[in-house]
């Protein structure tokens, strides 16, 4: 604390005031006034550690305090008269650019010092050798695998997760209207208020809650049932490689298309992968195309057999639809239905029994 007082000094020709101060003990901590962290990688970490000496005259009981991108620990704490300590300010840029802030540092005695905090954020050599993956037609049930090479060619050691969203902005609104579709209706609350279902009302409450939690906490990984990435999460070292193996598992006969997001130290934004991959069902093929029955006898029954090869690499179930018309009705198949393994063979019985004169085509 500082004292103030004012003598007052008289003579018989003349007075004047004489100020009296009294600066009381103060904390000295010699951060330094600019605290430049240069260029720096984007969607990363770099730490700088300052050593500072309490050179005043009493003991600081202090709190740090910045803003966003930098953090600095230790938050509080107590430095004696002469002693040192170290301070860490670390600079995690999201955004591309130049960005700053103060370093404040408040005592218990309600005075405070800033230091300037300055960096810039670049996006560094780090990335995919190629965006798309297109898979060659693949069986449904079975799968398909490429590589895709996630390059580092700077001097950081860069962390990277695989994403089913382009952004943060985006993972946010998904996170958001997923707890609004936890969250219990404003009339049911209401109802439960009202009937004094309060234990109820607490329970469900508790169980939202926990619900939400979950939600906020996941990191949104991709996660899809066609396509698969591993591993969805890692890191790469400095002037290396890491090779991420894609799958496409197709369940139906259709184009599948998505796009996949890498997050990764080191850029800005994330790094789209397009891939795309097209299923196959079971490949059937009949030993002939046509039966050309001739002339016969109405009413008489006549007997042919047809080979149904199975030229897939899936098991493949079949089923005959017999016509319907009526010459389509004399025709009978046995088995109408079953399954043939690749490379295998299933012998057709086709029956015919006419009822009716005249040429027909079925």
């Amino acid at each position: 604390q500082d004292y103030f007082h004012e003598l007052l000094c008289i003579t018989e020709r003349e007075e004047f005031i004489v100020p009296i101060q009294a600066i009381g003990a103060r904390p000295v901590m010699d951060f330094p006034e600019q605290l430049d962290f240069m260029s720096c990688p984007v969607n990363s970490s770099t730490q700088k550690t300052l050593f500072i000496r309490n050179s005043g005259n009493l003991e600081a009981h202090y709190q740090l305090s910045t803003q966003r991108p930098f953090i600095v620990t230790p938050a509080m704490g107590t430095l004696g008269i002469g002693e040192t300590m170290e301070v860490t300010v670390e600079f995690h840029p999201l955004k591309t650019g130049d960005h700053s802030a103060s370093l404040v540092v408040h005592f218990d005695t309600r005075e405070a010092m800033r230091t300037r905090l300055l960096g810039r954020a670049v996006d560094v050599n780090i990335g995919l050798k190629k965006h798309s993956v297109k898979f060659e037609k693949t069986y449904c049930t079975l799968s398909n695998c490429k590589t895709v090479i996630i390059y580092n060619k700077s001097n950081i050691k860069a962390h990277f997760q695989w994403k089913t969203f382009s952004s943060e902005e985006d993972e946010y609104q998904q996170k958001l209207r997923l707890c609004q579709g936890l969250s219990r209706p404003a009339e049911a609350q209401a109802e439960d208020i009202m009937r004094g279902r309060y234990r109820r009302l607490s329970y469900l409450s508790r169980v939202c809650q926990s619900k939400m939690a979950k939600v906020q906490a996941d990191p949104m990984l991709f996660s899809e049932d066609i396509f698969a990435i591993e591993p969805l999460e890692g890191e790469i070292g400095p002037n290396s490689c890491a090779e991420i193996n894609v799958s496409f598992k197709p369940r139906e006969a259709q184009v599948y298309k998505t796009v996949a997001y890498c997050a990764i130290s080191g850029r800005e934004a994330r790094l789209p992968l397009s891939l795309r991959g097209e299923g196959i069902g079971p490949h059937l093929q009949l030993n002939f195309e046509k039966l050309d029955i001739g002339k016969v006898f109405v009413g008489t029954v006549h007997t042919y057999e047809a080979i149904l090869v199975n030229k897939g690499l899936i098991d493949a179930p079949f089923k005959l639809i017999p016509p319907i018309t009526a010459q389509g009705s004399c025709f009978t198949f046995l088995p109408q239905h079953g399954i043939i393994a690749p490379n295998g063979h299933q012998p057709i019985q086709i029956c015919f029994r006419s009822v009716l004169l005249g040429e027909f085509r079925e």
